[in-house]
């Protein structure tokens, strides 16, 4: 959400407008309900619509007893203007729906999907990949509307190696889906860090880390994760979804799904453990949000994709 303000911000000093839309699925941490906020759960909206809801700062999300509050309610608060949340519940089909609900409201002519880290371009077999399945759903509804992926920063969100995430662009680039690259700049920088003050993103923060200068590894997701921070960190690179969906099996094979659980149970057939697994089984086992370390998380996806592999 930090990086999509950013990339939007940039937009508006060249003379575009811009809507900004998130899905509303926080970390573990700060909800520990298994799988992203629902529509329905979305106290305050300012609009409902039949696959998202417009936030605001003061919208906020019951679940399961808890108030939460959505990183799209935090960037709403920083930028001062109103975010749409999409719904996840419905799957790819869902999700397009709901983009071409905003496009037609607000007049939008073209799509760009924000990747921080660049998980969408994943085959499915990286051995370090935590969470595709939100990657992936917003790839292939992104794709089937003919937008743009905007690949931020590869490598920040500690799953892909930088040089991996490069290697995958690459491969994008190759078959003519390679649209440009983007740098930050002050002004940039600048966008971010405000939108940070309110905006919890570990992976976002990487790249404003590498714009002040800062070089080496830097450690994530409770020390679960390691991030190789480099000048590349500080790129955006925009690639044709279309070309990138052709690249990436996993996101194919969702492409017509009409709910969260079918999504889910097709990337389970092809042996791929999910965030959505891993928070249920955390869940499972009574993990409290303040008792959750870098070591249990790696325990419990580990014996989760060791079960996977045996089903």
């Amino acid at each position: 959400m930090a990086a999509a303000a950013m990339i939007a911000s940039a937009l508006e000093r060249s003379g575009h407008r811009s809507v900004l839309a998130s899905i509303a699925w926080e970390r573990y941490i700060y909800d520990p309900v298994p799988g992203p906020v629902r529509l329905d759960e979305v106290v305050n909206p300012l609009r409902r619509g039949d696959y998202c809801v417009v936030v605001t700062g003061d919208s906020y999300a019951l679940r399961g007893g808890r108030v939460v509050v959505p990183q799209a309610v935090n960037a709403s608060r920083a930028l001062n203007r109103p975010v749409y949340v999409v719904d996840m519940y419905s799957g790819v089909e869902g999700y397009v729906r709901a983009l071409r609900e905003i496009a037609s409201v607000e007049g939008v002519d073209c799509i760009i999907g924000v990747d921080v880290g660049g998980d969408s371009l994943a085959s499915g077999s990286e051995e370090e990949l935590w969470s595709p399945l939100a990657d992936w759903v917003g790839l292939a509804a992104v794709a089937r509307l003919g937008g743009v992926l905007a690949v931020h920063s590869p490598g920040s969100d500690g799953e892909l190696s930088q040089s991996y995430v490069i290697s995958r662009i690459d491969k994008v680039a190759v078959r003519g889906g390679l649209l440009g690259v983007a740098a930050m700049s002050d002004l940039d920088a600048e966008v971010l860090e405000r939108v940070l003050s309110y905006v919890n993103s570990e992976a976002s923060r990487v790249s404003l880390l590498a714009y002040r200068g800062f070089r080496g590894y830097f450690s994530l997701r409770r020390g679960s994760r390691l991030v190789e921070v480099t000048l590349l960190s500080t790129l955006t690179f925009y690639l044709k979804a279309p070309v990138v969906l052709e690249l990436v099996e996993p996101a194919q094979r969702i492409l017509h799904t009409h709910s969260l659980e079918e999504v889910r149970g097709i990337l389970n057939s092809m042996g791929i453990y999910t965030e959505l697994d891993l928070e249920e089984d955390l869940a499972k086992l009574g993990v409290k949000p303040e008792e959750l370390t870098g070591e249990l998380l790696v325990s419990v996806r580990e014996r989760g994709r060791a079960r996977l592999t045996r089903k």
